[in-house]
């Protein structure tokens, strides 16, 4: 299930594996073959950005992990890459979360941004 990352990212370098290949693995090896794929991918990074993008999108996504076969020092622990998204916002760096959706109600437009959610102790002042 390795790649080259240079196999579908021009310029980049670096071991990565397919994440729709990955999910699949993972489905079967649960022996979650009756259920229909996802119709969604979310992503989150350490610093709660967050992209959204409809599975048609991610057919070439891939999860970078390692480059000069060492952990990624940016981006660690690993980075989305999705070659031909409609935005280079959805190749996320330091993925800390993955959620494969079902709801088609999301729609194909992907979607991305920081979080921004705020609690309101986080909103009183501290004396």
């Amino acid at each position: 299930m390795k790649l080259a990352l240079e196999d579908r990212v021009p310029n980049v370098s670096g071991d990565a594996f397919d994440l729709k290949a990955w999910y699949r693995s993972w489905k079967n090896s649960r022996g979650g073959q009756a259920e229909s794929e996802p119709t969604h991918v979310k992503v989150e990074a350490v610093d709660e950005f967050q992209a959204l993008m409809s599975w048609s999108e991610v057919d070439s996504a891939l999860l970078l992990y390692a480059q000069d076969g060492e952990p990624l020092k940016k981006g660690y622990p690993i980075r989305l890459y999705v070659p031909d998204g409609s935005s280079e916002c959805l190749n996320v760096k330091s993925v800390v979360h993955i959620w494969f959706l079902h709801d088609a109600l999301l729609g194909e437009e992907a979607t991305f941004g920081f979080k921004n959610k705020v609690t309101l102790d986080e909103l009183k002042i501290k004396k």
